[in-house]
């Protein structure tokens, strides 16, 4: 078993987060399915970690009905997003983890934190060893910008400093996809957030 993994599992858990480690995508995969109540609906964030583990195909094999903005054009997808906060299920990836358990998101519209912090009664935060980090909140946000960011703004398209280069320049970014930080320092009231890290490199 990954140590790193398994340190960030009982420093999640003393947050109060529900967290659990494994080996594989596929065995994350069947640990999630079995563990969400059955017929619930599944809302999904933008995630290339979710997509790479085709989550979104086995949850409706499993009966789930899902909702990804990913899947519909443009036009509806503000709509679904405000479904998706009223889902009883939501699942997502993290862009950064500390070993102290310190989840770190940089979102653009938001909907993924929100969804996070408040509205669905259970979160699925699904994370590839690649998102994990030495050090704290720093360490953390210098990982996003520099890995997670300039790859999720070239498959956006975005004409931004980080995809051209690799690197931030806030004062010439046009397009930012990095309206908000957040960081959680505790698990969110009211709710069950379970965290599952997997021993692959998943997402960016």
């Amino acid at each position: 078993m990954n140590e790193k993994l398994t340190k960030a599992a009982a420093a999640l858990k003393a947050r109060g987060f529900d967290a659990a480690v494994f080996s594989t995508a596929q065995e994350a995969c069947d640990f999630i399915l079995g563990d969400i109540p059955e017929g619930k609906t599944v809302a999904i964030g933008g995630s290339m970690t979710v997509k790479q583990m085709g989550l979104e195909k086995s949850l409706r094999e499993n009966g789930h009905e899902v909702l990804w903005h990913w899947e519909v054009e443009p036009a509806k997808r503000g709509a679904l997003l405000h479904q998706a906060m009223n889902a009883p299920v939501y699942m997502c990836s993290a862009n950064a983890l500390t070993e102290d358990g310190l989840i770190v998101q940089i979102d653009g519209n938001g909907n993924r934190v929100a969804a996070m912090c408040y509205g669905p009664q259970l979160v699925y935060v699904v994370i590839g060893r690649n998102k994990l980090v030495e050090g704290g909140l720093q360490q953390a946000v210098r990982r996003i910008k520099s890995v997670a960011c300039p790859q999720n703004a070239r498959r956006q398209g975005l004409d931004t400093p980080c995809a051209r280069t690799g690197s931030c320049d806030v004062s010439a970014c046009g397009h930012s996809m990095c309206h908000m930080t957040v960081s959680f320092d505790l698990a969110p009231n009211g709710k069950r957030t379970q965290v599952v890290l997997i021993d692959e490199e998943l997402g960016y």
